[in-house]
């Protein structure tokens, strides 16, 4: 479990996220919603710590710490017990789609090539792409790159999968493959923070929901809670737009 507590994060004299109180309860999938430029990213990226943020009180299993005093062990920690998936994708273009799993258990985690390529197979078969083992990023779609991306974040076995808006770089003909792929994870218990703009994926898929905008929570709860009954308007306004309740019969 990871529980945040006023999590600040500034760029320069804006502030992104203002006082973030957040829990992350294990084998849960939270969906993160809201407008482009709420700080939705920027939060995630602070969870994994690929931004430094300013102010604020992590907890992660025994790992107890200020933000302020981290040290170099407590951000460790956090890296190497969360995962990313990008919505870039963020593959070696040069490494096969193999290559590209295999190459954090080698160098980060220091398995033998032998055992990080059985692993890396295990993964790719379960995205569906083992046919795909030795072909490079520029020979596979985009749906396929994204899905040796999450097969490359499974392998590391993270307590936690971070997915930034993993189909918004894709065509809408191949954000269903990518979009299954994550039910399958979900399915198998892995503990999931999704940002995503897939309204009707995040109501199906999550069991909390949380509404960000100006880098405030305006609204959290069950996604029937936020996305159906939240009585403030903004988040009515935002969710008014995408036709849940004729798709849920709600």
């Amino acid at each position: 479990m990871i529980q945040i507590k006023n999590l600040t994060k500034k760029f320069k004299k804006l502030l992104v996220l203002d006082g973030i109180d957040l829990t992350i309860e294990d084998n849960s999938v939270i969906g993160i919603i809201g407008p482009s430029g709420s700080g939705k990213s920027t939060l995630l990226r602070c969870i994994n710590y690929l931004e430094i943020p300013d102010s604020g009180h992590i907890t992660f299993d025994t790992n107890d710490f200020d933000i302020q005093k981290a040290t170099r062990e407590n951000i460790r920690y956090m890296t190497t017990h969360t995962g990313m998936v990008f919505q870039s994708f963020n593959l070696f273009k040069y490494k096969t789609a193999l290559e590209n799993i295999t190459e954090g258990l080698i160098v980060v985690q220091k398995k033998e090539k032998s055992e990080a390529e059985k692993i890396a197979k295990h993964y790719l078969e379960k995205v569906g792409l083992i046919d795909r083992a030795n072909h490079y990023p520029n020979q596979l779609s985009g749906g396929q790159q994204q899905r040796v991306a999450i097969a490359r974040a499974l392998a590391l076995n993270p307590d936690v999968i971070l997915f930034d808006e993993p189909t918004s770089a894709l065509d809408p003909e191949m954000i269903q493959e990518v979009l299954k792929v994550i039910k399958e994870v979900a399915k198998a218990g892995k503990t999931m923070v999704i940002v995503s703009h897939e309204m009707n994926f995040i109501y199906d898929i999550c069991d909390k929901v949380i509404f960000l905008e100006d880098g405030k929570i305006l609204a959290s709860g069950t996604p029937r809670e936020v996305m159906i009954e939240s009585e403030n308007e903004r988040v009515q306004q935002f969710v008014s737009k995408v036709n849940l309740i004729d798709q849920y019969n709600i």
